[in-house]
């Protein structure tokens, strides 16, 4: 494997590590404790982390690493102690940081931190209070991190040596089994005067091999066989394991070999038996048996870890086969013709290619409980900071959202969060029981389907948003654009989203700089979603984020100007239909309007939009299509519309950006069945341009 590989799998097991220490660590403080399970989790967490590390030669990762799980050997080994469970978090949340930020420079090719003395020594001045005394001495400086898991295992010696053969097999899928075997050598060489392996080269391309037949271990040791057989319980990735006594190394030499084998011991006495997976394994995977033997039938993992890359040209393959099959269906040269075999191949074709089309999209899609979970760090830190107590609460968490959305939104929900906590809720207990509720604010996390798209609601049972006051703000910065009082609440919330807006009179660390919630409204905008802001005085307020399920292929309806074809995305559209002359009405300054469900809309006649010859001008001929977009509504006028289609998206082609510049009113294009190129209509820039 190459060096290449082995830093993506550190990475990658770190962020995945990373996340499982904090979702561990929330648990136990949500709980006011640790239980036994969370001190183990941790444990084994801060084991794999720090074996990881020093096998990376990340001896700062590692160093932390050591010390954090030096603390909760020591509390595991004292559970019936009390132990200040905050402080105890603070500082693994604060190491949790420090891993992420190391991995991101690894990723970066950032240089690292040396090292985190600073940390280091509140953990170990942290020791002294928990033990009462000094803790043990540290490593020179100049030493390696000790393996893992070495400072957990007891220093029983029985006082001759004991052979023992350790046979482990990891979870399939797992990668780097070479490197993951020479990790646990290292493990044993501490705890062993002697070693042999099979394979003998760990670091050579075997993890094939490893994987197929698994590693297996010669030692001769003090140590009695339970120091092993908890080594193993606490390294992570094993599926199955044994650990056996021997009376003879099994790997001395060919010849040898099945006589050695035949000297373990058949039957395994108690102290032998074999060892258990870890707890994170799901189910153990049937006893390994010796070489040559007929192995059973072994539960097969039923999924693998595939690069985003990959998914991401294989749906723009996807997109371009569903292009092509529409262009041979629809091909104009069929016209007229009636091919009864071409149809229903045809139609067969088409229904295996949307099926893989729907397989390949719920490929890229995964549970948004990953990105709603890191919330609880946010408010868990601010509410901290400002002295309120607060409840989180998560809900639809297994709502489903494009692997690259999710990617984009979790820092515009971690913005909308944090203002929750800061500005929503109100600064004092007192506060809020004056105004008649209860005492620890809430702050709510919501995701549900709907239709194509996906609804993301973060509310809190704060203050509500203040008209009055962002008014103000607004007309002393100048954003005004027509009388206060011409504004709907919906459209002075909105002002909120607008670059440089901010109620907050003092700069905090946390707000009043007049940045994040424009910057929230752009990072929507990019996945192609929408935000809006709804708010009840004195009761609270939502931000309602509405995006679609995917980037890859949108959902539109296509439409007919003159001979030319437009798609109007369908996540804008509201309703359809053909007007009545006697509904139009003429504002003093010229322009057309539309009297729909008792409110007044603009008409944009598309064929004057894009000066498109046609000969449908009258209201009653052709049709009208209203489009909203952040609360603002206005009527397309068309010739006609022709039927629901799903496009790839693609960018207006660069040569016609360059020398043209950006199209008002075209956000990109599509390639039709029929092999014309359609534009894909801009809904933002037409609702805005009032």
């Amino acid at each position: 494997m190459s060096n290449d590989s082995m830093l993506d799998m550190f990475i990658y097991e770190n962020a995945q590590l990373t996340e499982q220490l904090e979702e561990v660590l929330m648990q136990g403080e949500k709980a006011g404790a640790f239980n036994n399970e969370h001190i183990n989790e941790i444990f084994r967490i801060m084991h794999t982390i720090k074996g990881s590390a020093a096998m990376m030669d990340f001896n700062n990762t590692a160093s932390l690493g050591h010390a954090v799980e030096d603390m909760f050997f020591y509390i595991r080994e004292h559970q019936d102690r009390q132990y200040d469970w905050t402080t105890i978090a603070d500082i693994c949340l604060e190491s949790a940081d420090f891993f992420k930020q190391e991995a991101a420079k690894i990723s970066m090719g950032e240089p690292l931190t040396e090292k985190p003395d600073d940390l280091v020594a509140r953990i170990k001045e942290y020791m002294v209070v928990l033990t009462g005394g000094a803790p043990a001495a540290p490593p020179a400086a100049s030493e390696a991190p000790p393996p893992a898991a070495v400072s957990a295992l007891p220093a029983e010696a029985s006082g001759s040596l004991n052979k023992y053969h350790l046979h482990l097999f990891f979870d399939e899928g797992c990668k780097m089994e070479n490197i993951r075997s020479f990790q646990f050598s290292n493990n044993l060489q501490e705890l062993s005067t002697s070693l042999v392996s099979k394979p003998d080269e760990l670091l050579e391309d075997c993890s094939d091999e490893i994987a197929a037949n698994g590693v297996q271990f010669f030692i001769e040791t003090p140590l009695p066989i339970a120091t092993f057989q908890k080594l193993i319980a606490e390294t992570m990735f094993l599926r199955d394991s044994t650990v056996k006594p021997v009376d003879a190394n099994p790997f001395a030499a060919p010849a040898e070999s099945v006589a050695a084998e035949s000297a373990i011991v058949p039957e395994p006495t108690a102290a032998a038996a074999p060892v258990s997976a870890p707890a994170v394994t799901q189910a153990a995977a049937p006893a390994p048996v010796a070489d040559g033997e007929a192995r059973p039938a072994e539960a097969k993992q039923t999924f693998i870890s595939v690069s985003v890359d990959k998914l991401d040209k294989l749906m723009d393959l996807v997109g371009e086969l569903l292009t092509s099959v529409s262009m041979v269906v629809r091909n104009s040269d069929l016209v007229g013709l009636k091919l009864e075999n071409f149809e229903k191949a045809a139609s067969l074709l088409q229904k295996n290619t949307s099926e893989m089309q729907d397989l390949i999209m719920s490929v890229r899609m995964i549970p948004i409980s990953s990105t709603f979970h890191k919330m609880h760090r946010i408010v868990r830190d601010v509410s901290k900071k400002l002295s309120k107590d607060v409840e989180f609460v998560i809900l639809g968490e297994e709502t489903e959202v494009d692997k690259n959305i999710i990617d984009s939104l979790s820092d515009p929900l971690m913005h909308i969060v944090r203002n929750s906590v800061d500005h929503g809720l109100e600064d004092t207990r007192e506060e809020r029981v004056a105004a008649g509720k209860k005492p620890m604010g809430r702050v709510t996390l919501e995701a549900r389907n709907s239709g194509s798209d996906v609804i993301i609601t973060a509310s809190d049972d704060g203050k509500g948003l203040d008209r009055k006051k962002i008014l103000a703000k607004a007309a002393r910065t100048g954003m005004l654009t027509k009388h206060e009082e011409e504004y709907t609440d919906r459209e002075v919330y909105q002002l909120i989203l607008l670059p440089g807006f901010s109620t907050n009179e003092n700069v905090t660390e946390l707000s009043g700089r007049g940045v994040g919630m424009d910057v929230v409204k752009k990072n929507i905008e990019k996945v192609g979603g929408t935000i809006a802001l709804e708010s009840t005085p004195g009761e609270g307020m939502s931000v309602v984020i509405r995006i679609p399920l995917t980037l890859a292929i949108m959902a539109s309806i296509e439409v007919v100007v003159g001979k030319n074809t437009y798609l109007v995305p369908t996540l804008n559209i509201r309703e359809a239909f053909k007007p009545k002359n006697e509904d139009i009405i003429i504002d003093p300054d010229g322009r057309e309007m539309v009297l729909f469900r008792g409110e007044c809309y603009t008409i944009i006649r598309l064929h004057q939009l894009f000066s498109v010859e046609t000969e449908i001008v009258d209201f009653e001929k052709g049709i009208l299509i209203m489009v909203e977009d952040e609360g603002q509504m206005v009527g397309l006028f068309a010739d006609r519309l022709v039927s629901e289609q799903s496009v790839v998206v693609k960018p207006i082609p660069p040569f016609i950006s360059k020398h043209i510049g950006q199209i008002h009113g075209i956000s990109g294009c599509t390639i039709l069945g029929n092999g014309a190129i359609s534009l894909i209509i801009d809904v933002k820039s037409l609702t805005q341009q009032d």
